[in-house]
């Protein structure tokens, strides 16, 4: 089957719940230069991702190649979803790939999506339609190649008139319907980045807004609206800040971006959030030989291994109630939230979110007929059990998963990371996993590297990357700050 999916028009949160599910069950994902690079970090983490992106002048895939894949891929897989930025039936070419499918016996859905013919213009607070204005609305491209397009009936139409991919063609667009009789007064607008936190929109006349345009210095992709609409306009879609505009990607897990991007919205930010790391549970076997009864103490050192352990809990129908008379330590704030989500909170949580601050911390708090239970990743710090040992404080050490390089992430990082102003390392093995993946360091010549704390920033010098700034707090509010601090 294959998902001819609507990704919207930039904004992660404007993709259809249907879209989401989509791209969430799917095994190929093709997706296109418009759509939000966070949205494939919900793909399963084995997903194929394939860039076939069209820029104006440049495709790096072109459509005859990108159908061969859809045909390709649909006869080997279950689920092969074309991600496609707005509506997939809106200028995407989505009537043709669905076409091609037909012709070749492959079943289809259409998913639509968010257009920005109109949303681009409502973020911008412009109504397309409005009762003492217009009663409809017409979508043109603004192709410079499209030599077809009926200016003398577009001139004379009440409605307001939306030209998609038309930025570098606006004079041109406003010299035609200025000759074919619209009036030179007739509001315009131009909306850049729509939806986005970096969105731009300027306004004026046909006669003058290719000019103001160009003073504003709108980039695409963009999207012109000409009309008596404009007048009736209302901005609300303010982003500000000292982050607006700031161009960060993540390369933590899914669950640590998130608590990154919530911060960061905060101060008017957006990551483009991009998991180069896969968790991978492990030794199970030997979860299934422990006898949880005598531990005193349990030790989570991640969300990842929040998780991992209740879905071990889950499968073999350990009951809850088990865990009653245990005490449990996190690293960090955002572990000990994780934990309050499966309804237990912590009892040691560190003022500094890190191995060596929790060490110390349960040092003073241990006593020695205690049995501690360290849930982890493999090769994780030595900190804790240093001192355990030091302590002569009975341990078991067990590594519930692994982390892993997802290649399947290596082009959508190289695709967006010559823009990146910050790039976020959470972890040792994210600094070794964009090692492996990008072997071109002209990519991130004048990126700044952030590191979330001493060990991960030790491992990037290792491997020759230098770390701009550590966070002081290993957290996600740690990081925001080291990016803060250097924009002030």
């Amino acid at each position: 089957m294959v998902y001819l999916v609507g990704a919207g028009p930039g904004d992660n949160g404007l993709i259809t719940l249907k879209g989401l599910e989509c791209i969430k069950n799917a095994e190929v994902i093709i997706f296109d230069h418009l759509v939000n690079p966070s949205l494939l970090n919900n793909a399963p983490q084995d997903c194929r991702l394939i860039y076939a992106g069209k820029i104006s002048g440049n495709h790096h895939l072109t459509q005859d190649e990108t159908n061969f894949l859809l045909v390709k891929y649909a006869m080997q897989c279950r689920s092969v979803v074309r991600l496609k930025g707005g509506d997939p039936f809106i200028f995407g070419r989505g009537g043709e790939e669905a076409q091609i499918l037909a012709d070749n016996g492959i079943p289809f859905e259409i998913v639509p999506g968010v257009s920005s013919c109109y949303s681009a213009a409502a973020y911008a607070g412009i109504p397309v339609t409005h009762r003492d204005a217009a009663s409809s609305f017409h979508v043109i491209t603004g192709h410079e190649k499209n030599e077809h397009i009926d200016y003398h009936t577009l001139a004379n139409e009440e409605g307001t008139l939306v030209f998609m991919m038309g930025l570098k063609s606006l004079p041109k667009i406003c010299d035609k319907l200025m000759a074919s009789g619209k009036s030179p007064e007739t509001p315009a607008a131009v909306i850049s980045n729509g939806t986005l936190n970096n969105q731009q929109y300027a306004v004026g006349t046909l006669a003058t807004i290719a000019d103001t345009a160009q003073k504003e210095k709108m980039t695409m992709p963009a999207v012109i609206v000409i009309g008596e609409v404009i007048e009736k306009r209302n901005p609300w879609f303010r982003k500000s800040g000292k982050l607006c505009g700031v161009k960060i990607i993540s390369t933590a897990t899914t669950a640590v971006s998130q608590a990154i991007q919530h911060e960061a919205e905060k101060y008017g930010g957006e990551l483009t959030q991009i998991s180069i790391i896969k968790t991978i549970p492990i030794n199970d076997d030997k979860f299934k030989s422990l006898k949880l009864p005598q531990y005193t103490h349990i030790l989570f050192s991640s969300v990842n291994g929040v998780d991992i352990f209740f879905e071990y809990i889950r499968r073999m129908k350990i009951d809850i109630r088990s865990l009653c008379n245990k005490k449990f330590a996190v690293v960090g704030k955002r572990t000990a939230q994780r934990l309050e989500e499966y309804g237990i909170y912590a009892d040691y949580i560190p003022e500094k979110y890190n191995s060596a601050a929790l060490s110390r911390l349960l040092e003073g708090e241990l006593k020695s007929s205690d049995n501690v239970l360290l849930l982890r990743a493999e090769a994780a710090s030595d900190e804790v059990t240093s001192m355990l040992e030091k302590r002569g404080i009975a341990y078991t050490d067990l590594a519930i998963y692994k982390t892993a390089v997802s290649f399947e992430k290596a082009e959508p990082l190289k695709l967006y990371l010559k823009d990146a102003d910050y790039v976020i390392f959470s972890s040792g093995s994210a600094v070794k996993s964009f090692n492996e993946m990008v072997d071109d360091r002209e990519l991130f010549r004048d990126t700044k590297f952030i590191s979330i704390g001493s060990s991960t920033t030790k491992t990037a010098e290792e491997v020759g990357i230098k770390i701009y700034r550590t966070a002081e707090n290993s957290d996600a509010e740690g990081i925001v700050q080291c990016i803060l601090e250097d924009i002030e």
